[in-house]
């Protein structure tokens, strides 16, 4: 009977002992978080990261963010990286990939040594952020939102949801790395399906050649860049009045009007990020976290827009969508 009380006491203390340490962590001592983001479409990344580690077991009590928006405003993301930096915060939340590697630039130049988690950026290897997925090294890791690779799977999934089209216009931006290499995969994948495309450099002339030229038989897709992101209204706008298809990345373009997106959501690249922040505030190096890919791709359907556009769909894909309605329905589900 001693026996066996003296190992339940060494038990009780063992287990008390790493709950201490865990709470040592996410309890008493105060940790600083810098938020990068470069403008407002991206605040539900921070609103995931913010519930990922609520449902963790953090609180504000444990954790103080500072979190900088630069509005669009790609001069003052430079002063915000500066001024994060001097701050000099215990770990780093980029919320995409123009935040990151303009971080990554001035944390180079300084030779500042921060950890660093991205919530969602695409082909992180090859714009030279890691070195591997498996083993990232440095200070760098977080998610492959995939959005580059999957832009020629975009392509298929919108001339298939709509046979009709014959010719797709592709927003890009030329001024974005990973929007240039997701052309490529797009160019790539309409050879292989047969599909006529006229990419369209993003801009208000962009934006001003396609009210004057797009017609029947044509559809719209958007390619990665915060620039694209932040013309979403005036291509919904466009897209309504012109009644022509387009496809986008996230659900919030769906949501505000576009026919379908096709990707990982904002919300839940952030809420996915929260793990990684959890295991490197435990001690954990970020070089030795594996990049992640997303937890989910979601395929979403808007279906005012659908039934607005009055074309002829292919019934097997809008049967594996998730329909939204964001009027009857209060926007979509996270």
């Amino acid at each position: 009977m001693k026996t066996k009380w003296y190992f339940f006491f060494l038990t009780t203390v063992a287990v008390s002992a790493m709950i201490y340490a865990f709470l040592g962590v996410k309890g008493e001592e105060s940790v600083e978080i810098g938020v990068l983001m470069i403008g407002e479409n991206r605040y539900e990344k921070f609103t995931g990261l913010e519930e990922g580690l609520k449902d963790l077991g953090y609180n504000t009590k444990n954790i103080h963010f500072t979190v900088k928006n630069a509005q669009d405003d790609e001069e003052l993301i430079d002063r915000q990286i500066q001024e994060l930096l001097s701050a000099k915060p215990d770990l780093i939340v980029t919320l995409g990939g123009i935040e990151t590697l303009r971080l990554k630039e001035k944390m180079d130049e300084a030779s500042i040594k921060i950890p660093v988690v991205f919530a969602g950026l695409a082909a992180p290897k090859e714009l030279g952020l890691i070195k591997d997925y498996k083993s990232p090294g440095g200070i760098f890791t977080g998610i492959n939102n995939y959005h580059a690779s999957i832009s020629g799977k975009r392509l298929e999934m919108l001339t298939s949801l709509v046979p009709a089209v014959e010719r797709v216009h592709v927003i890009y931006d030329s001024k974005i790395d990973v929007s240039k290499l997701s052309l490529d995969e797009t160019r790539n994948a309409a050879i292989q399906l047969g599909v006529e495309i006229a990419p369209c450099d993003a801009s208000k002339d962009c934006l001003d050649t396609l009210w004057k030229s797009v017609g029947k038989r044509e559809a719209i897709l958007v390619l990665p860049s915060f620039r694209i992101e932040s013309l979403t209204d005036e291509i919904v706008r466009l897209t309504s009045e012109k009644k022509i298809p387009a496809m986008g990345l996230y659900d919030f373009e769906a949501e505000k009007g576009l026919l379908a997106s096709y990707g990982s959501s904002f919300y839940s690249q952030g809420y996915q990020a929260s793990r990684f922040v959890s295991l490197i505030l435990q001690g954990n190096k970020p070089g030795d976290l594996p990049v992640e890919l997303p937890d989910g791709i979601r395929f979403v359907v808007n279906q005012q827009t659908k039934d607005a556009l009055g074309v002829s769909y292919n019934q097997d894909l809008l049967h594996i969508a998730d329909l939204i309605h964001p009027e009857v329905q209060g926007g979509s589900k996270r």
